[in-house]
């Protein structure tokens, strides 16, 4: 509301004579019509004013206390918060609990950091690389880049295949006696039982009922004996194509070795766990809860479908290119490594919602064993608590142990089950890729982690010198 306005030009006008005239002989009567008239006026216009300026000040006061008691109550999300506590408290902020909780979430940073850090090492655990050496005993390395005068295959294979072979050794796995081997062994006890106990000199004297009857249990024996003795000798039966060995070609690429290698350490797992789930047995695969590997199918990588589609596209190189101007190396075009990126699951490629990703590779195993029946839960967990491995499917069935010793296998006594499983194992790439060629890096769409440099002056051998550093290598570093 506003106070009126009056012009007091109007005043110049008057004839104060004649006022002060009419003042002394009606003095009384204009002092009662001014008191009555002009003093409301006037109070209402004082009045106004007074009520405006109130009104804006109380508005501005009630601006000021909604504002503190806003601050008074802030909602605040407690990171780390324990089982049962709302992360989500009211609380007032001031410079102690704002520097409180900068501590709190760079302590928790930290703590995510660690974790992950032993996450990587857990996952690296044992497994590294192959020693190489040329004809000559000299020592060579091929990851990430080999020498441009070595040849890839009289380098590789004469390591890798050993390597695979040792595994197999290191486990005590063994196939059943071939039946030649089995035959042998009957026919040494035929001829013992016909000379020794029978007095017999050749199996055509033998021609007693008894006679025979005791022949025939003597030589079951000594071929149950025989096979009986193998499964004691070893821990697991592995049949011979159980697993893909290494194949000798040429022109092999030093990503596909490094495929090898990598397939070399998914092995160790496999054997680790089965190992840990026949821990404590000492007659071999008589009592062993794994008694058979009848197959290991590792699935092959993912490969981005970019990578994969550009390598197709990629015209050869110019035979007639002069050694003077050496191609250009090729550089990695993948996504960096940023471990503290949100990784969407994706339950449609698996149960777990686990798939290749920037951070890890998945990579799936297809298993076939024979496993006692009542031991299946222990041989599960011990799957389980080896290097991050999921089983995600299992088919089981009943086998016949009695058609199976007449094939040279042993089980023992204990009903058994013929189980096929899919393994989900993960590999974090902050490790599996220091050492990995560019062209694998690239078909897995990944920059990765680079090769270390050994000191201030010398520049790995695969990364360029003006290549931008891995935002991996930059977070580890902080």
């Amino acid at each position: 509301m506003n106070a009126p306005k009056f012009n007091l030009s109007m005043l110049k006008n008057i004839d104060f004579t004649q006022l002060t005239a009419i003042a002394k002989q009606r003095g009384v009567l204009i002092g009662s019509v001014l008191v009555i008239v002009i003093a409301p006026l006037a109070a209402w216009w004082f009045r106004s004013g007074l009520t405006d300026k109130i009104e804006e000040t109380m508005s501005q006061r009630v601006k000021d206390f909604t504002k503190m008691s806003e601050l008074s109550q802030t909602e605040v999300t407690v990171r780390g918060a324990t089982a049962g506590q709302d992360p989500k408290s009211k609380v007032s902020l001031n410079g102690i609990l704002i520097q409180a909780l900068q501590e709190r979430n760079h302590a928790l940073e930290n703590e995510l950091k660690d974790v992950y850090q032993a996450a990587i090492e857990y996952n690296q655990k044992h497994h590294s690389f192959i020693p190489l050496k040329d004809n000559q005993g000299k020592d060579k390395i091929i990851f990430p880049k080999p020498d441009q005068n070595d040849v890839i295959e009289e380098i590789y294979f004469p390591a890798i295949i050993p390597a695979y072979q040792a595994l197999l050794v290191d486990n005590r796995t063994g196939q059943a006696p071939d039946s030649a081997a089995v035959l042998e062994a009957v026919q040494r006890r035929s001829s013992d039982f016909i000379l020794s106990d029978l007095k017999k000199k050749s199996i055509t004297e033998v021609t007693d009922p008894k006679e025979l009857s005791d022949l025939t249990a003597a030589l079951r024996g000594a071929r149950l004996a025989s096979l009986d003795a193998k499964a004691r000798e070893i821990s697991v039966y592995l049949d011979s194509s159980a697993i893909a060995m290494p194949q000798i070609k040429k022109q092999i690429t030093p990503a596909d070795c490094f495929i090898l290698q990598w397939d070399l350490w998914v092995l160790q797992d496999i054997f680790s766990a089965i190992a840990a789930g026949n821990a404590g047995v000492t007659d071999g695969v008589i009592s062993a809860p794994v008694k058979r590997i009848i197959t290991i199918a590792i699935d092959p990588l993912v490969l981005k479908a970019s990578a994969t589609d550009a390598s197709a596209e990629k015209p050869a190189a110019d035979p007639a290119q002069s050694a003077a101007e050496p191609a250009k190396e090729e550089e990695a075009t993948g996504e960096a490594i940023m471990p503290g990126s949100e990784i969407a699951p994706d339950y449609a490629t698996s149960m777990t919602g686990l798939k290749s990703c920037q951070l890890y590779d998945v990579r799936n195993v297809k298993l076939k064993l024979i496993v006692a029946t009542e031991d299946m839960p222990k041989v599960f967990n011990a799957f389980a608590q080896e290097n991050f491995m999921t089983i995600t499917q299992v088919k089981m069935s009943p086998v016949d142990v009695f058609a199976a010793a007449r094939q040279g296998y042993i089980y023992g006594k204990e009903p058994c089950s013929e189980v096929d499983m899919t393994l989900e194992t993960i590999w974090f790439r902050a490790w599996t890729t220091l050492q990995m060629p560019i062209e694998l890096k690239n078909k897995l769409g990944t920059r990765g982690v680079d090769m270390p440099v050994k000191n201030n002056s010398e520049q790995p051998a695969d990364q360029p010198k003006d290549q931008p550093k891995d935002a991996a290598s930059e977070d580890s570093k902080s």
